[in-house]
Parts: structure tokens; sequence; C-alpha cells
């Protein structure tokens, strides 16, 4: 089952992990949107996917919380 994030998790998720608001709104454009009952959501694994190549961050604990796969 595909996970999703709402707006708040997103955001809440990229700033924990040292994204600022220009790059959390960057990164919520470039993973794009679906919506479910009328509320936007964004693919987990597409933000997990993409912060994880953020070169100017350690990256280690990004890649904990993603599956090795990815």
């Amino acid at each position: 089952m595909n996970q999703y994030f709402d707006r708040d998790t997103a955001i809440a998720f990229l700033a924990s992990r040292g994204f600022n608001q220009m790059d959390i709104e960057c990164i919520l454009d470039l993973t794009g949107s679906v919506s479910k009952n009328g509320t936007m959501l964004w693919p987990a694994h597409a933000i997990r996917k993409l912060a994880g190549r953020a070169w100017w961050l350690d990256g280690a604990e990004i890649r904990a919380s993603m599956p090795y796969a990815a």
C-alpha cells in the first residue's frame, strides 16, 4: 500500500531533517500531489527519495528513514 503525506506531515518531516521553507516548497512542487477526498497528498516515497538527494545535508537521518531499495 502506498503511503501519502498530507501537507502538514510533509512539512514536518522535511523540517525535522533540516530543510528550510523554500527547500520544502521546492520538494513539494517537484514530487507533485494527488487529490484524495478533497485533500492534497504527496507520495511519501517520492518525498523521501528527493530529500535523500539533498547534497547539503548529512543524509544519514534521511537514509535511516528510507527503505534500503530506495
